[in-house]
């Protein structure tokens, strides 16, 4: 019975990790006194940290503008690709697939948070590095292509001002599906050809006349462009 009672309290003397990882810097020395946690974490003596090495888990923060192209990389399973590559090298470093994407947008930023899950089994990656996030959505269908800068927000949604053949202005509701630094994908609303307005707008109502024209001192006539066609590309 004593042997026994003896095994038990040498079994004590072997901490057993309940994870796997990689082992940061050890808290304690030989002779410090530790205590457990008796079912509260803050009265434990943390020993060492443990970080899991693979998978990594990488946090990233997209636009509240791509979130059609986040809900065409959630619907298809085989799409959803994350690559990874850091500053000034576009060669990979890492290949993995988003794996969440937070319930709702955050106001101040105008982001949604986003996760991937990168296997990491060659240890190339370092947790707390710091990445570039490649997403790919897969091929996106064609679509109209406009300035950024000619679609404009309401409590109804985006919208352009499309001049008509008889130069007048049409409010028109838009959907926007990306936007891409100076343009933005237009899934609905618009067809190729047509002109939409992009400076001026807080001038316009819908139904006002314009004409294309020089800027001058004073009061600048609007400028217009020509929304066109964005063929499909892998995004």
């Amino acid at each position: 019975a004593t042997i026994d009672a003896d095994n038990v309290q040498l079994g004590f003397a072997t901490i057993t990790a309940p994870i796997s990882g990689r082992l940061g810097a050890v808290s304690v020395a030989v002779g410090d006194l530790v205590t457990v946690s008796n079912g509260n974490s803050s009265t434990a003596t943390p020993l060492v940290t443990i970080t899991q090495m693979d998978p990594l888990q990488v946090n990233f923060n997209l636009p509240e503008s791509n979130l059609a192209l986040l809900h065409k990389a959630l619907a298809n399973p085989q799409q959803g690709a994350v690559t990874l590559t850091k500053d000034g090298d576009a060669t990979p470093i890492g290949k993995g697939t988003l794996d969440f994407v937070d319930s709702s947008v955050d106001t101040a930023s105008g982001t949604i948070a986003t996760r991937a899950s990168i296997p990491n089994a060659d240890l190339s990656l370092w947790p707390g590095q710091y990445v570039n996030v490649v997403l790919d959505a897969g091929i996106m269908p064609q679509m109209t292509s406009v300035p950024t800068v000619a679609v404009q927000p309401s409590q109804k949604g985006p919208f352009v001002y499309v001049v008509k053949p008889d130069n007048t202005v049409e409010m028109r509701p838009v959907q926007v599906a990306l936007t891409e630094g100076d343009n933005s994908a237009i899934s609905q609303g618009l067809k190729s050809g047509e002109k939409v307005v992009t400076e001026g707008q807080t001038r316009l109502k819908d139904g006002a006349a314009v004409h294309e024209g020089k800027t001058t001192a004073g009061a600048a006539a609007p400028k217009v462009a020509e929304a066109t066609s964005a063929g499909e590309a892998a995004q």
